[in-house]
């Protein structure tokens, strides 16, 4: 969706830098910020790695594919999704219905694991990356490299949405 109105909807891997960029680029647009991850917490009322732990991956993704359907009746918004949330189409495609995705690369040694249910060890981590990248690089509208310089990316995106969004 190229609208001024529209998402921003941030993508990539886990430890990418989603929620610190996303904060700052809400905080700089003076928009909401979501989290996929933290509104699946809300409404679990247990937090992702305690549902991985009780409920598995399965009940995990039904979850966020609901909350990919709500928000794709949202505008105006800065949304960080969780670093699987490629993993469905159907997801992808609600998400672009309201917004721009952008996926957020970052090289592999540079990517956080700490607290992380699906990637706590560089062997698992090393695995999803391979995994997803082809997904995030399908899925994306535009690829922003955020390899530790927060403010470079916000930018970037900044610029892509303004070019791309009817500004």
């Amino acid at each position: 969706m190229d609208h001024p109105e529209a998402n921003i909807v941030l993508i990539g891997m886990p430890g990418c830098g989603k929620s610190s960029i996303g904060q700052l680029l809400a905080q700089q647009m003076k928009r909401e910020f979501l989290d996929t991850d933290q509104l699946i917490e809300q409404k679990t009322h247990l937090p992702v790695t305690e549902i991985f732990a009780r409920h598995g991956e399965a009940f995990f993704r039904a979850q966020e594919a609901e909350i990919a359907e709500m928000c794709s009746h949202l505008t105006g918004k800065v949304i960080a999704t969780g670093g699987g949330m490629v993993l469905n189409p159907e997801n992808i495609r609600k998400l672009k219905q309201t917004g721009r995705v952008y996926y957020l690369r970052r090289d592999l040694c540079m990517l956080a694991r700490k607290g992380r249910p699906l990637s706590c060890s560089m062997e698992a981590i090393e695995k999803l990356f391979e995994q997803r990248t082809p997904l995030y690089l399908e899925a994306a509208d535009c690829v922003v490299d955020n390899q530790g310089a927060v403010q470079q990316a916000v930018q970037a995106i900044l610029e892509d949405f303004n070019e791309n969004s009817g500004h």
